[in-house]
């Protein structure tokens, strides 16, 4: 068997091979980065409650104190209450977001979900009164790219939202609000609807599924240039 050197072949096939490693060791360093989230996501989950004006104070500071339970006291503002839609159980429903009147200033809510025929009443409904809120606190929903062009359209007119984004919910009460919000546990009511602590803490973590298939790629490109190389030299 003989070996022909072909220099554009050799070159474009080793330009190849170094985006596809690049790619596969790119994968390895995600795979890092998120086992490192769900770790910190889970010890996080588990520990207790910070007061919600230190949770915001630490997150404007620049902290990333997603899903981190925090606890606060108020008095919810249940004519403000707005629908998020969204689902739970495969049954169509809405979040009920409702200001809440803190220490620390007016914050949202989530306090859970509703099915579609019982949200807009369970939002009229919430609790009245001095009350303690616990949940997770949460930043606003953002939406870029594809996902934004494709999102329905919020209906203000109809207090039915599709953005879990506290700037979006107030505008129509004129509320000055932090960009985060707290889904609640639940605690602060027995009523049926809305239903609280539903919150889903789920990342998907395939990067060693990814790197696997880049470098498989790569060695399979390794074999097929070996293979037409050595083919043509036996033709030549």
């Amino acid at each position: 068997m003989t070996f022909r050197f072909r220099p554009a072949l050799t070159a474009a096939a080793f330009a190849a091979l170094a985006v596809l490693c690049s790619l596969g060791a790119w994968q390895l360093q995600r795979l890092n980065w998120k086992e490192a989230l769900i770790a910190k996501t889970e010890a996080r989950l588990a520990a207790a409650p910070i007061p919600l004006d230190e949770a915001l104070r630490r997150a404007a500071a620049g902290e990333d104190l997603e899903y981190q339970p925090v606890f606060a006291g108020g008095a919810f503002q249940n004519a403000a209450a707005a629908l998020v839609f969204g689902a739970h159980d495969g049954k169509a429903g809405a979040w009920v977001f409702t200001p809440f009147e803190t220490r620390a200033g007016v914050v949202y809510v989530n306090r859970g979900f509703a099915p579609q025929d019982s949200a807009s009443d369970a939002a009229k409904a919430g609790p009245p009164g001095e009350l303690r809120v616990e949940g997770l606190f949460r930043s606003a929903e953002v939406r870029r790219g594809f996902e934004r062009a494709l999102a329905p359209r919020d209906q203000p007119a109809d207090n039915l939202y599709f953005t879990r984004d506290p700037a979006i919910l107030a505008a129509a009460h004129g509320l000055d609000v932090p960009a985060y919000y707290i889904d609640s546990f639940g605690r602060e009511s027995a009523a049926q609807w809305p239903r609280g602590g539903l919150t889903r803490v789920e990342f998907s973590n395939r990067h060693l599924e990814y790197a696997l298939t880049w470098f498989g790629l790569a060695g399979a490109l390794v074999a097929v240039f070996a293979a037409f190389a050595i083919q043509r030299g036996n033709k030549g």
